[in-house]
């Protein structure tokens, strides 16, 4: 009976069970990760281009805050492609190879790097919301607005630095993202053609811009400050491509001959 208890009482510790996440493979590749990005220096190449978009966007003129999500939406994003880009190059030198070695699934490595890449964007975030509200650059700033806004805006992010990885060498190929790259293309012309094409094609063509759907309602979210239920399918879908893409990488990197990249 002490034993039953004993048992219960182990595995409903949370302390076990945070200490048991921490150390989980995937877990342990994304501290590693952190901690190597930290000690390179490339992680303040991130904070110095918050504060390049901050200086080129905020300054001589005070904005709203629809204006703040707005536009960190796309300049975040961009950091976001920047900084994953260059973690993932960071961390798949030789010494991946040892590293890889002693993980039972490579799945761990690529999830590794897409927590860690996720995880950055959180206080790349809070940077840039700490230069506007200290410098005062925003007229109408409320604690809901600023609060939805971030909800809004975060999982984005976090999107973008996910997909960045899952396309960068050596988890997919080239194929794969000429692939992508096309699909980009056929969603910005069917937004603005370079040329004259009938109505009809591009009314077709639109279809291609549906995975962009939950996309659009966490910008909405983040501009207009409210959540309604297109903000909240957009957010569980967002999660929901994560969840994909963690799975898409991890089997592309088990199947990845890494001798040939």
């Amino acid at each position: 009976m002490q034993e039953i208890e004993r048992t219960a009482n182990t595995s409903i510790n949370p302390v076990a069970a945070l200490r048991a996440i921490w150390q989980m493979p995937g877990v342990t590749v994304a501290r590693l990760m952190l901690e190597s990005y930290f000690r390179s220096g490339w992680m303040w190449v991130e904070f110095v281009l918050v504060l390049v978009f901050f200086a080129a966007l905020f300054f001589p003129f005070m904005e709203n805050v629809s204006y703040f999500y707005g536009t960190s939406n796309w300049d975040l994003s961009a950091i976001a492609v920047l900084g994953g880009a260059i973690m993932v190059r960071h961390s798949t030198g030789a010494r991946t190879y040892v590293l890889l070695a002693r993980l039972s699934s490579r799945a761990a490595y690529s999830r590794g790097l897409m927590l860690a890449a996720a995880v950055l964007r959180v206080p790349i975030f809070l940077f840039m919301l700490l230069l506007v509200l200290l410098t005062h650059r925003l007229i109408n700033p409320t604690v809901d607005t600023m609060l939805i806004g971030a909800i809004g805006l975060l999982p984005g992010t976090m999107l973008v630095s996910v997909l960045t990885v899952t396309l960068s060498p050596p988890v997919a190929t080239r194929l794969m993202r000429i692939l992508f790259l096309c699909w980009v293309a056929l969603v910005l012309f069917s937004i603005s053609p370079i040329f004259a094409v009938p109505a009809t094609f591009t009314d077709i063509l639109g279809i291609v811009r549906v995975p962009l759907w939950p996309i659009a309602a966490c910008y909405n979210v983040s501009i207009a400050g409210t959540i309604g239920l297109p903000g909240v399918l957009g957010f569980l879908l967002e999660g929901v491509y994560v969840v994909g893409l963690a799975l898409i990488a991890g089997y592309w990197l088990e199947r990845r001959e890494l001798l040939l990249y």
